[in-house]
């Protein structure tokens, strides 16, 4: 028979065996909790990523389309071309923008419209301008707030009240063809 010395002794080794192989809730539920943050970071900087993507393939587009139309200007004397409908490609323009996103519409919905040059020079002036609009249902517009400082930041004056690239109807995007303003 054990000695009561010994009994309490193996005791005593078996509670400090379980108190030290073991976690505590509190342990376990900060790895989670630190777990989960990690993961809402990594999902939100991905969001991020997307989006600054999506506004770079915007830019890019508007870039593709200035180019279009300056082009259209000079193969032609008499200017550029007159507006177009909703996501209509501007007569004569077929060539010049048929292997564009013109048709698809931007990354963010909408659809584009080519505004003509005002000759008395208001409004957008004497450039022309692309402008994005949600006229469509099937097609709204998610273009945020963030997305036009962003936007206007990279192509513009960092203002989307004026400049190149700014708000227009509706707090929808206007870009100008051509520095004249």
């Amino acid at each position: 028979m054990n000695s009561p010395r010994q009994a309490s002794s193996a005791a005593g080794q078996r509670s400090r065996r379980c108190q030290v192989g073991g976690f505590s809730l509190i342990e376990v539920g900060l790895v989670l909790l630190i777990l989960v943050l990690a993961i809402w970071l990594a999902v939100d900087l991905l969001g991020r990523i997307q989006q600054r993507q999506r506004c770079d393939r915007f830019i890019a587009d508007l870039r593709e389309f200035a180019a279009a139309f300056q082009s259209y200007a000079q193969q032609h004397k008499a200017g550029l071309p007159a507006d177009s409908g909703d996501a209509a490609l501007p007569a004569g323009m077929e060539d010049l923008l048929k292997d564009t996103h013109w048709r698809q519409g931007s990354p963010f919905g909408g659809t584009y419209r080519w505004m003509a040059p005002d000759p008395a020079g208001s409004g957008h002036g004497r450039s022309g301008a692309i402008l994005l609009t949600a006229f469509v249902p099937s097609l709204p517009l998610t273009l945020s707030r963030r997305d036009l400082l962003y936007i206007d930041a990279k192509i513009d004056d960092n203002n989307p009240a004026t400049g190149r690239f700014r708000t227009g109807f509706n707090g929808w995007p206007v870009y100008l063809v051509s520095e004249n303003r």
